[in-house]
This record gives structure tokens, C-alpha cells and sequence, in this order.
């Protein structure tokens, strides 16, 4: 009987961002104003994200409302698109008590990997209804002719 190692075709670093998006929803995702942990980091929660892709871009679309166009930074480094900002909490008037709270207030972060190469002269980006939509234009491959010496 002869064994088989397979090797999965995993990037590091995609499998880095899939385990902080685990811990963000298992542990950050908590409702509160904004959160400090004993070393004195204020923690971030994570926006609702839909990533999808189509033959010629790829699509990031974060649900960010209650927030103004000015209060979202969004970046790319390498193969990874950041998205921050922070939203303050909606009620200007003192709480006595809070009978329900759904909505997350403070800092947010999310970090969404990017599967393949994107140009970065052409991404664009969109804030409507608090609704952030970013648009990364994929790299065409390119062909290069290679002349050989001695033949």
C-alpha cells in the first residue's frame, strides 16, 4: 500500500485572513459601543462583507451605514484591501437604559484578500445608501516574446 501526501494549494496568507475573519466574528463581534482590552487597544468590529468576482474585476461590497463618505479609508497593500473607519453611536440624547441594541458603534476594520492580481490605476470606489462598493479591475496577462541566442 503506497500513501499519498497532498499538498493543498493554500496561500499562507489567505489562511491568515480566513482565521482573523473566524476570530473577529467569534470573539469581536460583540455589541458594544467600543471596547478596550487590558493592554489598552481599542478592538474593532468587522462590517458585513460580500466578495465576488466577475470575468474581467473583482467586487467588495461592506455595509457601512450611519456613516459619512468621509469617515471610510480604504487602502491596498500587496493583495489585500483594507477598509476602516469608525461609526459613532446614533442616540445624542443621555441613556437611562438600552432595551435593545443591534447596531455596532467605535472602530471597524476588515481586511479582504485578493485572489488574483488587480490594477491598481483602475480601482474604483462608491459610497450609497451606506453601501461601500469597490471595483479592482483585474491584470491582463501579458505576453513576452523571448528570442533565443545561438539558434
Amino acid at each position: 500500500m503506497s500513501m499519498v501526501r497532498k499538498r493543498g494549494n493554500r496561500d499562507p496568507e489567505r489562511i491568515r485572513h480566513e482565521m482573523e475573519d473566524i476570530f473577529h466574528s467569534m470573539f469581536i463581534h460583540a455589541r458594544s459601543v467600543q471596547r478596550r482590552v487590558p493592554n489598552g487597544l481599542v478592538l474593532t468590529w468587522r462590517p458585513p462583507i460580500e466578495v465576488y468576482e466577475t470575468e474581467d474585476a473583482l467586487f467588495v461590497l461592506a455595509e457601512i451605514a450611519g456613516i459619512s463618505q468621509e469617515q471610510v479609508e480604504v487602502a491596498i497593500d500587496d493583495r489585500v484591501l483594507t477598509i476602516r473607519g469608525e461609526r459613532p453611536p446614533l442616540c445624542d440624547e443621555a441613556q437611562r437604559s438600552i432595551h435593545e441594541m443591534g447596531i455596532l458603534y467605535g472602530p471597524f476594520a476588515a481586511d479582504v484578500y485578493l485572489p488574483f492580481a488587480v490594477d491598481y490605476e483602475h480601482i474604483e470606489a462608491s459610497y450609497d445608501n451606506g453601501l461601500l462598493r469597490v471595483r479592482l479591475q483585474r491584470v491582463q496577462p501579458t505576453r513576452v516574446a523571448i528570442n533565443l541566442q545561438g539558434q
